[in-house]
């Protein structure tokens, strides 16, 4: 699959493809810097886009998937959430992701069985003679 760039809506300076990579031309502008993503607490891939210079105050984090999916998917029913189809929460190639309601999204794949196991835990019982 070739590579497709397309500039970050409202945010002018950087690039994201459809192969889920995010340039920014802030520093080299004219071939532009691929920019290191880092996991959020949930797991999914962000960025760190300056609004204004270099200002720590000026910065927004966003998503990977989302700035992928707003530049590459068309939402004509105007869903909130973006599913991963592979449930990899790292893979933001653009053929790995749909726009989705919150109800779908929350009963894909093994979303139920993978939080019914994080919930779990051992129960013991003990006998009347301290046997476990």
């Amino acid at each position: 699959m070739d590579e497709i760039w397309k500039p970050i809506d409202g945010y002018l300076g950087y690039e994201v493809s459809n192969l889920g990579r995010i340039k920014s031309y802030k520093v080299d502008k004219m071939n532009g810097k691929i920019m290191k993503p880092y996991p959020c607490t949930k797991g999914y891939l962000q960025i760190d886009i300056s609004l204004d210079g270099r200002k720590r105050e000026n910065r927004v984090h966003l998503a990977v998937h989302r700035l992928v999916a707003k530049a590459f998917l068309p939402n004509p029913n105007n869903f909130p959430e973006v599913n991963h189809k592979d449930e990899d929460k790292t893979n933001n190639c653009v053929e790995n992701l749909e726009w989705c309601t919150a109800k779908y999204n929350n009963n894909y794949g093994t979303h139920k069985e993978r939080v019914a196991q994080k919930r779990r835990y051992p129960v013991y019982s003990i006998d009347k003679d301290g046997n476990i």
